[in-house]
């Protein structure tokens, strides 16, 4: 068993200085020591492209990221674990599940809700189980392995993965449909997980430093922002049932300027089933419903779409969901 572990920073590679959690270098080995406690049989090649707290995170992290893993024949691994921090961790799953696609060796990003040296820290126990996901064989492409206080340790589609909760560690996936549970070295997958690949090829994509997308996430009372020349798109993302508030003056003001820039509004959040009164002027206002997933995975694939073929997330989401 080779695996290739891609460190980054994060809390799973940092220490408590003083009472002030910082990135250390040598700490990220430390997950090694360990691990290598409980499992001497595995090769871990490492690799460190950068050493970030995650909500540092930009567009040159994730280049260095992809360039750094491309750089390795993946063929000559049996899996690839990337370290990360819990802040962007949905930013950096969902940009690599749609860089490596359905990739034949699987990638697993892992982190931690709080550095290794305390105890309730998930960070060896989320490595652990990366690693006997990877043993098992039966994944191919991008996932998140991630312990919630309680629970078995669960495998995610990287691109599915949701925010977290203000004030809270716990990593959930769209309509809590996770990949599976890690019992140990046995993997039990969700029988109700379904997914296609995705129809959009990301081989040619465009990761600018400004992503160009405009993420508006509504509140009662907001004002809505000014749309620039340069925004390609705008992702709303809806209230819990998939609403807007379709009848406030300023949010129809809103998607007519859009409508007038040529910006297209796309919206996340919604689900068949639950046709309120607000959802009937969608079609005027040209808001494209996406299907079910992930809102960060739809903003970056915004993101990495250019101008030209934007139009093509609301035509192809079933890499995130089906």
């Amino acid at each position: 068993m080779k695996i290739l572990v891609v460190f980054t920073g994060g809390t799973i590679g940092s220490s408590n200085c003083d009472g002030v959690i910082t990135p250390d270098k040598a700490n990220s080995y430390k997950l090694l020591e360990l691990y290598s406690a409980f499992d001497d049989s595995v090769e871990f090649v490492t690799v460190q492209p950068y050493n970030i707290l995650s909500e540092n995170l930009c567009s040159d992290n994730l280049k260095m990221l992809c360039k750094c893993i491309k750089s390795y024949d993946l063929s000559s691994f049996d899996g690839v674990v990337v370290t990360h921090g819990t802040d962007t961790l949905q930013f950096t799953s969902a940009f690599l599940s749609y860089v490596f696609g359905l990739c034949k060796t699987p990638i697993v990003v892992v982190s931690a809700n709080y550095p290794l040296e305390n105890s309730l820290s998930n960070g060896l126990i989320n490595f652990r189980s990366a690693v006997d996901f990877i043993k098992t064989g039966e994944g191919r492409g991008v996932f998140v392995a991630y312990t919630n206080c309680g629970d078995a340790p669960q495998i995610h589609r990287a691109s599915r993965v949701m925010a977290h909760s203000a004030y809270s560690d716990l990593v959930f996936s769209v309509l809590d449909e996770v990949y599976g549970e890690m019992h140990g070295s046995f993997l039990k997958k969700n029988d109700r997980y379904k997914e296609n690949e995705d129809e959009i090829s990301f081989e040619d994509y465009r990761l600018e430093e400004n992503s160009r997308v405009l993420y508006v996430k509504p509140y009662v009372g907001m004002s809505y922002p000014e749309i620039n020349d340069d925004i390609k798109a705008i992702l709303l993302e809806g209230y819990h049932s998939g609403t807007l508030n379709t009848s406030g003056k300023d949010f129809c003001k809103f998607c007519k300027n859009a409508e007038k820039k040529g910006v297209p509004i796309f919206l996340t959040g919604a689900c068949e089933g639950f046709y309120y009164e607000s959802k009937t002027l969608f079609d005027d206002l040209k808001i494209n419903v996406l299907p079910p997933a992930s809102p960060i995975a739809m903003y970056v694939k915004l993101w990495l779409l250019k101008k030209e073929n934007i139009m093509d997330v609301c035509l192809s989401c079933g890499g995130d969901f089906s």
